[in-house]
């Protein structure tokens, strides 16, 4: 499945990341949030001829890509933007890409893609997000969040009260759909989940899911 970015590689202190190179863009835009339902703010805009590397990354720690002529490279340290953005290393977060063209007009902002701490990456830690998803009549109307491509053994809660709205979930944009009541939990066991679309009918819906790693380091 095409993402707006790939991140290469994350270390302590580090998140190291690709973006394609894209026709009439100029400017490769990061933003973060704590979460995927809260505000993002921008961390950085890289330009296309330079990419991003934070002031606090000693350039010698980074290995060398050969992507440079298709892709943007970006690498920071989420401690860098905890007073702009509330991100931080210590805690799993989200991003997402808003390309800006020749003109410096930004377009519009990609999915949320969840940022795992360095440590979620080794063993079978299971790894929780809670938010709320979007009211939406179908499927093209839901929420999408990119999970890391080696997500396995998701469960999946409505957490709305007994009589609140009803959610839907997929796992493929145009998939089909399944229906998680008030307080229902659902699991998926057939191997690795990359992608939640989720909404909420007749209203929001506030829901939490887990997981594990499908190949842990």
């Amino acid at each position: 499945m095409a993402r707006n970015f790939s991140i290469i590689r994350r270390r302590p202190g580090i998140v190291d990341l690709l973006t394609p190179k894209l026709a009439n863009t100029k400017g490769y835009r990061l933003q973060g949030a704590a979460n995927f339902d809260g505000t993002f703010t921008t961390l950085m805009t890289a330009d296309i001829s330079s990419g991003y590397l934070d002031p606090s990354i000693n350039p010698m720690v980074l290995h060398s890509t050969n992507s440079a002529r298709d892709y943007i490279r970006i690498v920071f340290n989420p401690d860098t933007f905890n007073g702009v953005a509330g991100i931080a290393d210590s805690k799993h977060f989200w991003l997402r890409f808003v390309p800006v063209d020749n003109a410096g007009v930004a377009g519009t902002p990609g999915n949320p893609g969840l940022v795992l701490v360095d440590g979620e990456h080794f063993g079978n830690s299971r790894v929780v997000i809670a938010g709320t998803a979007p009211t939406g009549a179908a499927v093209a109307n839901s929420l999408q969040l990119d999970l890391p491509f080696t997500t396995q053994d998701l469960y999946l809660k409505n957490e709305e009260a007994t009589g609140g709205h009803n959610l839907y979930l997929a796992v493929l944009p145009g998939g089909s759909e399944q229906q998680v009541s008030p307080q229902e939990t659902i699991t998926i066991f057939h191997g690795p989940v990359d992608t939640l679309l989720v909404r909420g009918s007749g209203g929001t819906a506030a829901f939490s899911a887990s997981f594990t790693n499908y190949l842990p380091l």
